[in-house]
């Protein structure tokens, strides 16, 4: 075999480490030299973004403004200033009502808070307060975001008051959304602590009953429950509430069924809602009983009036 026929094969040894920084520093310096285009930022590095803030200003009141830049103290509310706004904006809200106001306010007070890392028992108070005037005018986007971040200080102050009342809101909240991953999520933490609870116990067995669509134990668990947990499940029984007379009407059908019956299993709180309600959906009634066998030609699903923008001040309603 000719001499230029013959490959020679030559092994490569590979790059050493000190080559290998060498490139990589110079892929950085000319990623920093590239022009920044429209819309780019730059992310801050770990320093400027860990440092702490504390707040030197005194005023109460202060409108929310998304922080898109470096956080000036001065414009920053200290701890002893954001005591003293919450508690004259739970005084506005008492004396007022006005909820686009207190809203916006009490956004501004938690983004305070946030920026000075405050994760101690204000922290707790402020969000609780502010989850639940959300749930008042119901405002579920907000909400949420309250009570993502309760869940979040309650693993920094174990011992708070209210924890396992959050707890079972967010299992509540995950039920009207028919949200069943996150159910299942809650079931496990819930099995593998060791204090028990009973209202989260009670908002475990109504999602399970919901799920099941059994509405006989749903309306009977929802008796039990606190009123911010009806407000975040108010449409949800509705829902439940048409697909239950739509089972009745087939399963009685045709026979009669008493209205005073109905309003006991379906835990309304006055035969005259109970009444209002079927004529809404066009249930046929007579002499104190609904006409099963007429009323399933009749019957048609409800209309919920959907808030309007701006209506009391809450601009997104997710329920």
């Amino acid at each position: 075999m000719r001499g230029r026929d013959v490959i020679s094969l030559k092994r490569k040894e590979p790059p050493s480490s000190t080559s290998l920084q060498d490139h990589l520093r110079k892929l950085q310096a000319s990623f920093a030299s590239l022009p920044a285009k429209a819309g780019w930022k730059r992310a801050k590095t770990q320093s400027s973004q860990t440092t702490a803030i504390v707040g030197t200003s005194t005023t109460l009141e202060k409108r929310y403004l998304r922080t898109t830049d470096a956080v000036d103290p001065s414009k920053v509310r200290n701890r002893a200033t954001c005591v003293k706004a919450f508690a004259y904006l739970k005084g506005k809200w008492a004396a007022d009502q006005d909820y686009k106001y207190i809203g916006e306010q009490f956004k501004s007070l938690r983004q305070d808070i946030r920026v000075q890392s405050i994760r101690d028992s204000l922290a707790i108070d402020v969000y609780e307060a502010n989850a639940r005037i959300c749930l008042e005018v119901g405002d579920f986007s907000e909400f949420n975001q309250c009570q993502s971040c309760l869940r979040e200080l309650y693993i920094t102050n174990p011992h708070s008051a209210n924890k396992f009342e959050f707890w079972s809101y967010r299992i509540l909240y995950a039920t009207a959304l028919e949200d069943t991953k996150t159910v299942l999520q809650e079931q496990v933490e819930y099995a593998n602590i060791r204090t028990k609870d009973a209202m989260v116990r009670l908002a475990l067995d109504i999602a399970y009953a919901y799920r099941a669509e059994n509405y006989v134990r749903f309306f009977a668990l929802l008796r039990q429950c606190t009123d911010c947990g009806k407000l975040i499940l108010h449409k949800t029984k509705w829902a439940l509430r048409f697909k239950a007379i739509t089972r009745m009407l087939k399963a009685y059908s045709p026979a009669k069924f008493p209205i005073q019956k109905l309003i006991k299993v379906l835990n309304f709180s006055s035969e005259k809602a109970a009444r209002l309600w079927l004529k809404h959906i066009r249930v046929i009634c007579k002499d104190g009983y609904i006409l099963c066998k007429e009323s399933q030609k009749s019957i048609r699903s409800p209309r919920f009036k959907l808030r309007r923008e701006g209506q009391n001040g809450v601009t997104h309603n997710v329920l």
